[in-house]
């Protein structure tokens, strides 16, 4: 009778090049949204660069899915536009959100991996991030190239979108500091395909419940552009919208009421 012996895993796996060098860092896994959008140069090349991003990358089951109904609906396919990411702490949900915005900001980088090549392409998609670990509520946000700054997330997205003519649709709005209205939202996402990502919203929230606005709140106006922008985006044919939630108590701060708010607000189906 013939045994065969079986390697000890260590013996038969290798490690990646990073983890190896001498120079390997814990802090290269840890990726905000916000920065990589930005371009800041302090972001790993690894995340900032698409092709590379992919290459290093593992599809699951999940990823995949979700790619596959993102770029599907940025082409104008039917379903749910507005999607949740609902992920524990390290559940993986930075690097999703970095997936879709690198899959819709250059498609092609996809194909560099067998397993991303049968993904849908919808062609030029315009692309807003807003991560609310790195927006003021009170100072609001610069333009890059020092063309002014909004004060608000949905003057930050419409110049996201669509540049000094998008925030003009916006900008009465973007400097009262009141939501838009849906027609104007409706409006600024027009025919063409948009990927609006939201990261981190419940941050910006606690901050903003303490900035007024008028007779109310900022965090107030904010909610209600959140329920406008997402009824605006189950209307607009090519438009996808996805934002993060945290899954417990723990990580939001004990703010659970306004998580629940924010979670009703765009009742949709949940991604897990």
């Amino acid at each position: 009778m013939t045994t065969t012996t079986i390697k000890p895993w260590v013996e038969s796996v290798i490690l990646h090049p990073d983890v190896l060098s001498p120079d390997f860092s814990e802090d290269i896994f840890a990726l905000d949204l916000g920065p990589l959008a930005d371009g800041n140069k302090n972001v790993p090349a690894v995340y900032r660069d698409p092709e590379q991003f992919f290459r290093a990358s593992y599809l699951t089951n999940g990823l995949k899915s979700l790619l596959q109904d993102v770029l599907a609906h940025l082409s104008g396919g039917a379903g749910n536009r507005v999607l949740k990411l609902i992920t524990p702490f390290g559940g993986g949900k930075s690097h999703t959100l970095a997936s879709l915005y690198h899959a819709a900001r250059n498609r092609n980088a996809l194909d560099a991996i067998p397993e991303g090549k049968p993904l849908p392409k919808p062609g030029k998609v315009n692309t807003a991030v807003f991560d609310g670990q790195f927006f003021s509520p009170a100072n609001g946000k610069e333009f890059p190239g020092g063309k002014g700054k909004a004060n608000t997330p949905w003057g930050w997205i419409a110049w996201s979108l669509r540049g000094a003519a998008g925030y003009e649709i916006f900008r009465k709005d973007d400097e009262a500091r009141v939501a838009p209205g849906g027609d104007d939202i409706l409006k600024l996402l027009g025919d063409t395909p948009n990927l609006i990502l939201l990261d981190e919203v419940l941050e910006y929230l606690i901050s903003a419940g303490g900035i007024k606005v008028l007779d109310t709140t900022l965090r107030d106006e904010m909610l209600n552009f959140i329920k406008r922008l997402t009824v605006s985006v189950g209307n607009a044919p090519n438009s996808v919208l996805v934002f993060s939630l945290q899954s417990s108590k723990r990580e939001s701060l004990d703010y659970t009421n306004l998580l629940q708010t924010v979670d009703h607000l765009a009742a949709r189906k949940p991604r897990p």
